[in-house]
């Protein structure tokens, strides 16, 4: 069964999946954000849960000399004293959107989804998910504000890409083209930049003897690597048309659950490593 109600909207073969159900799931993927955000804010305003983390400049510094040199000089600009607000940060930005979808622009969700498209997906992703990408950097050494921001950048400019993609293929299908991959290819890049700096850092971090890399350290780095890859190859699949697939919408859902699943391993993860109080 199909829809051609509007000349701007390419055809969904349903399924069991409609609105009135992504409506009722995106309502429930709020609530679920919204409890685990606000229980991130609260411990990591606990005094027994402290974790702070110095985030430093390099910029050069000349010495006259003789001779004269150019030097890094790591200074401190500012530390995160409360990391957990800033854990939960990501999940309540997904709270949000979800209540954005779920009630005031239902409807213009609704028309989205009928031409392939969810803007508020991608803009919600560009900040939940970079802000996530900074956190991880964050434990394996990656200190320096401007190394942060372009990685929190590049991040984000992956997302929009993935918004460029759903755009440029609402015309593919209308005029029956094959799909686009330019926004895909580039966004591919960008989002492989971070971990690429990430990896760099994991593989090089010095250990001091008698110690050892905590494992939720490895856990964090090993899940939310495949995470982030889940939703590319959710793309892929959604846009090749296989299986469940098909159904624009199938993919749409699997998009809510990877969202939720990714940001609840990383929080509880970070909390159960970083601010138990034996940890």
């Amino acid at each position: 069964m199909t829809s051609t109600t509007n000349e701007d909207e390419w055809l969904i073969p349903r399924s069991d999946i409609t609105f009135d159900y992504l409506k009722k799931f995106n309502r429930n993927a709020m609530i679920l954000h919204l409890i685990q955000g606000l229980l991130m804010v609260f411990f990591g305003f606990l005094p027994f849960l402290d974790f702070s983390v110095d985030i430093y400049t390099t910029y050069l510094e000349f010495d006259l000399g003789p001779p004269p040199t150019l030097s890094p000089n790591p200074e401190v600009i500012f530390t995160f004293t409360a990391l957990g607000a800033f854990v939960g940060t990501f999940l309540l930005l997904s709270a949000i959107a979800h209540f954005l979808i779920a009630y005031p622009l239902n409807k213009k969700y609704v028309r989205d989804l009928k031409k392939g498209i969810n803007k508020v997906r991608w803009f919600e992703y560009a900040l939940s998910s970079s802000i996530m990408i900074v956190l991880i950097a964050l434990f394996f050494g990656v200190l320096d504000f401007w190394s942060l921001f372009m990685i929190f950048i590049s991040n984000a400019l992956m997302n929009m890409f993935g918004l460029m993609m759903e755009l440029h293929n609402v015309y593919t299908r209308k005029l029956n083209e094959k799909v686009r991959w330019t926004a895909y290819y580039l966004g591919v890049v960008a989002g492989a930049v971070p971990w690429i700096v990430i990896t760099a850092y994991f593989i090089n971090t010095g250990v001091s003897e008698g110690a050892e890399i905590p494992t939720f350290v490895y856990l964090i780095y090993i899940i939310e690597l495949v995470f982030f890859n889940t939703f590319a190859i959710n793309m892929i699949l959604q846009y090749k048309g296989v299986g469940k697939w098909k159904d624009y919408l199938y993919g749409e859902r699997v998009y809510i659950i990877l969202s939720l699943v990714s940001k609840t391993f990383l929080a509880w993860l970070v909390f159960a490593g970083v601010f138990s109080p034996t940890g």
